[in-house]
């Protein structure tokens, strides 16, 4: 494989060159026996279908990277659908994804793979490389990405996984909030949460409207919520701020989400929420300074280059002052502050690292605001 070759040039649009998979690769000898037949096919039937979209060249490279590919495909673990699609649609909720080697290893030397561990060392990270590269591939493509029996696929296979496992992404940020009033609530962007609030959400409380902009999300969460068949919950499919739309509620939540617009569409936002929350009503705030501190970071070469691919891509460049303007921008919407609180955090940590291992320093303010429209 190349050493930095672009998405592009590793995969090309079908039906050019060679095929995406190939008979090796359509055995997913590694899913024989799985606990999680589900997701075991939800792998088969996506690549299967990614198999008509996508192609390697019929080149020296190309015929390389198809046959590292196919091993890879051979050899995989049902949960590499999830890897795949945190990869593609939520990598700002999931920076830190890695291939199960260990699990991919095992079935290569099942397979009779006998190259010694420089050889085994060396495939994995062509096959490392391979994946991310697809990842992208589909990320960069609009077509790609928002196709919607791709999407379909992916999110089907995310929610059986959460379903049968119950391993969520997050926990609840919403725990406790269900015995406090009895209006509607509101989360906006929920992401990967969703799952976690779905089912924790008690069947007697108040109703639960769940928003998110990413089709990924919303279909994933809206079979979630069927497999629940909870009846007070509501998932909605709006894009913060420009859509606006009805979202009567008494209590919104806006958390670990206004860092991803910058402050013209933040106080749009303010002001359009205040209009939908009823009088008395309240607006919770949970956020960080986090990912600009990140991304103001990443100004530097040497730091930028330890990030995990593709990262700082998915992050928005806001004011420095983010934290003391939100909380002007919250009153001049209209609302009073009854609560207002911030730290300043210190963590090593190597969550967005490229390498498992190598913790980058981290400063950053996170805080709270609660705010309360006048009755």
């Amino acid at each position: 494989m190349n050493s930095t070759p672009d998405s592009f040039e590793i995969f090309v649009p079908a039906p050019e060159g060679l095929s995406l998979v190939d008979e090796d690769g359509a055995s997913f000898a590694g899913l024989e026996g799985s606990t999680l037949p589900e997701l075991s096919e939800s792998v088969r039937l996506f690549f299967d279908y990614l198999d008509g979209k996508l192609a390697f060249p019929d080149t020296q490279a190309g015929r390389q990277n198809r046959e590292y590919f196919n091993l890879l495909l051979r050899s995989a673990y049902p949960e590499i659908v999830i890897d795949l699609a945190d990869l593609i649609y939520v990598q700002h909720e999931r920076p830190a994804v890695f291939l199960h080697f260990d699990h991919i290893n095992i079935n290569l030397r099942k397979d009779g793979y006998s190259q010694g561990l420089a050889g085994l060392q060396e495939l994995n990270e062509s096959m490392d490389g391979l994946f991310r590269a697809l990842a992208d591939r589909i990320r960069s493509d609009e077509a790609l990405a928002h196709d919607e029996e791709l999407v379909d696929l992916l999110s089907e296979g995310y929610c059986a996984y959460l379903w049968k496992i119950k391993n969520f992404p997050w926990d609840n940020p919403l725990e406790g909030v269900a015995s406090q009033g009895s209006g509607a609530i509101v989360d906006v962007a929920t992401g990967l949460a969703g799952y976690s609030m779905i089912e924790d959400w008690p069947t007697q409380a108040p109703r639960l409207i769940l928003t998110d902009a990413s089709p990924f999300i919303v279909k994933g969460l809206e079979r979630y919520l069927a497999l629940s068949k909870k009846s007070n919950v509501e998932i909605r499919q709006v894009l913060f701020p420009a859509q606006e739309c009805e979202l009567r509620a008494q209590t919104v939540y806006a958390n670990k989400f206004l860092h991803h617009l910058q402050r013209p569409e933040r106080q749009a936002f303010l002001k359009w929420i205040f209009d939908q929350i009823e009088a008395g009503g309240q607006l919770s705030i949970l956020d960080t300074d986090l990912e600009y501190q990140i991304l103001k970071q990443s100004e530097r070469l040497n730091y930028r280059h330890r990030l995990i691919g593709g990262y700082p891509e998915t992050l928005v460049e806001i004011e420095a002052g983010f934290c003391q303007n939100l909380a002007k921008d919250v009153q001049a919407a209209g609302f009073q502050i009854d609560h207002f609180d911030f730290n300043e955090y210190h963590d090593q940590t190597d969550a967005y690292s490229q390498k498992p291992g190598d913790n980058l320093s981290l400063k950053f303010l996170g805080f709270e605001i609660t705010a309360r429209k006048p009755a």
